[in-house]
């Protein structure tokens, strides 16, 4: 099987579609919602930045590796901004990212506690990627010389892409979003022939968090579904536990693909710490140890920080 991964790599780089739109999900977006949608950026009230590893297929020589560093927060009383970088490395392939985040936030409906029932965004991102393939695959026996389609990525292949979003929440309790994905790439792959999937390429998000008062526990049940540009539909059913005022989580997920996680985690004083794993039901599990991920973060909420200037303003008066 190990021998077989640089033919492998050598017919994804054909199907250039696929290397380009097909990338990782991180599994904590319940967490960072803004991980699956732009319009979450700001929404919280908060300053956060993020840190985000996922090793997949461990133990498999070259598997998929990815790193993704994430900031956003709010600006002024209704806009959101976030940017963020990524990397990911599998086999022979390499690709790296920026992107950029804007959301308009806006609440309506009758206040609770000071809050609006209802609080909804709408936001768009804006994406450059740069595509490589190893030099060295050039020694592979299946090489072609003169393949165009693989030059393209030897030499570096640009691309841009871009989507929009809403995401909402009720009561600060059912939250939720839809993503449209790929705007770009698949109107330029409707133009050129190359798209094989019909209809719009989009992320969806729906959760609710239940408080047991007796227990002292906060149950969030969700579901995501993803049907992004030549990606196989993937629908995620999640269920977490958040103990001690969320201080520790815990939570379960099934894939429909074909797998099982586990997450642990905890958010003490707005550090975010969080790791899951997760196991295929696939023969390929037979190769590898399954997928590692990792989340490291810290939030600062606007509200502390303008209490702590207006304490300071009132300090200095008072000298």
């Amino acid at each position: 099987m190990k021998k077989m991964l640089p033919t492998l790599v050598l017919f994804l780089v054909a199907l250039a579609p696929l290397t380009a739109q097909d990338e990782a999900v991180f599994n904590h977006y319940v967490q960072n919602p803004i991980i699956l949608n732009p319009a979450a950026a700001g929404f919280l009230d908060e300053y956060t930045i993020q840190l985000n590893a996922r090793a997949a297929w461990s133990g498999f020589e070259d598997s998929p590796k990815t790193v993704a560093a994430r900031l956003n927060g709010p600006i002024g009383t209704n806009f959101g901004i976030g940017a963020g970088v990524f990397s990911e490395k599998a086999a022979g392939i390499q690709r790296l990212k920026g992107q950029i985040d804007v959301a308009f936030r806006f609440g309506f409906g009758e206040e609770v506690k000071g809050v609006p029932a209802f609080q909804a965004a709408f936001g768009f991102f804006t994406e450059f990627q740069r595509l490589t393939l190893d030099a060295d695959i050039i020694n592979n026996p299946r090489y072609e010389p003169g393949d165009q389609t693989i030059q393209e990525y030897l030499d570096g292949k640009n691309e841009f892409d871009a989507g929009i979003g809403i995401y909402g929440s009720y009561l600060q309790n059912t939250f939720g979003g839809f993503t449209i994905n790929n705007l770009v790439a698949k109107r330029l792959g409707d133009i050129s022939g190359t798209t094989t999937d019909e209809g719009f390429n989009f992320t969806f998000l729906l959760g609710h968090r239940f408080r047991i008062e007796e227990l002292n526990v906060n149950l969030t049940p969700s579901l995501m579904l993803r049907d992004v540009q030549e990606a196989p539909f993937m629908m995620d059913f999640n269920i977490q536990a958040g103990f001690l005022d969320d201080q520790f989580i815990a939570g379960l997920s099934y894939r429909n693909l074909g797998g099982l996680g586990m997450l642990l985690g905890t958010k003490i004083n707005g550090l975010q710490l969080y790791y899951s794993y997760d196991l295929g039901f696939s023969e390929f599990q037979s190769y590898n140890n399954g997928s590692h991920e990792f989340t490291v973060g810290y939030s600062i909420d606007r509200k502390s920080i303008q209490e702590n200037r207006n304490k300071k303003a009132i300090e200095d008066n008072r000298r």
